[in-house]
């Protein structure tokens, strides 16, 4: 086969996946969105502050965005790996970029929309809640743009390691990705909070997460309720450092992305 992309052709590729598997896309999408949704409302109906409506849009966060949403990527390129799918797809007369890209584009067309979805949507009922809280009292905050940003990071590397996962595996792809994530995070954190522990020589309290700034309280006698003589210091990256950051996981997701695009070309071997 010839492996020149071709644009007429790519079209063609895109069409017949819309096909193939539009309706299974556009189903875990609608549940997805009602999901989301259903967690993200309920905020509105209230004119005094609730803390549970609150505590929903973080939920959200986790429950839905990043391991409900899991499951409209696990599928993305499993008809490439999995029999009895994986023969077929495989010889269709298509470059090897082109039946890749096909995957990316409706998998990218679902993230990203849901996860401006979310924002979106977590930033009007914030609005919408506030207005009908009295002026003097209480108001939603949003989420910290910190957060905000570690999230995307995190959403994204997630799913770009589901997408590397559907093609990587031929059977139960979804359970060894996510038990691959699981024990990667539980190793990172760890390594993480030991690291920063010993660094900093065993802080009464200590806040951060991997690739984030450090929190660090020095209690008096260690003792969380004697509050005198208590020290407070917070370890922040300088701009470029961070912006450095950014760009080693965003080359990390790339990268990611590459592999399993080389997976696709092994298949067809």
């Amino acid at each position: 086969m010839n492996q020149t992309f071709d644009i007429h052709r790519f079209a063609l590729v895109l069409k017949l996946d819309l096909v193939e598997r539009g309706k299974n896309y556009l189903l875990i999408a609608t549940l997805l969105t009602i999901l989301l949704l259903s967690m993200m409302l309920p905020i509105v109906t209230s004119s005094k502050p609730v803390g549970t409506y609150e505590a929903l849009h973080y939920m959200a966060m986790f429950m839905v965005m990043l391991f409900a949403s899991s499951f409209y990527t696990s599928n993305a390129m499993t008809h490439y790996a999995s029999l009895p799918t994986s023969i077929s797809s495989l010889m269709l007369p298509a470059s090897h970029l082109e039946k890749f890209l096909s995957a990316m584009f409706f998998n990218l067309l679902f993230i990203v929309s849901f996860l401006v979805l979310y924002f979106q949507l977590h930033y009007k009922t914030i609005d919408i809640a506030n207005a009908k809280l009295p002026s003097w009292g209480y108001k939603y905050p949003y989420i910290k743009f910190d957060l905000a940003v570690y999230f995307c990071f995190a959403y994204f590397i997630l799913h770009s390691l589901l997408l590397l996962g559907s093609i990587y595996f031929s059977k139960r792809s979804y359970v060894k990705t996510a038990a691959f994530i699981v024990a990667s995070v539980i190793i990172v954190f760890t390594i993480h909070l030991s690291m920063a522990h010993y660094l900093t020589h065993y802080p009464s309290k200590l806040n951060t997460l991997p690739f984030t700034s450090w929190q660090m309280w020095y209690f008096k006698d260690g003792n969380f309720t004697v509050f005198r003589g208590l020290n407070t210091f917070h370890i922040q990256f300088p701009n470029n450092i961070y912006h450095a950051i950014q760009a080693f996981i965003t080359l990390f997701i790339l990268s990611i992305w590459y592999i399993a695009y080389l997976r696709l070309k092994e298949k067809e071997v």
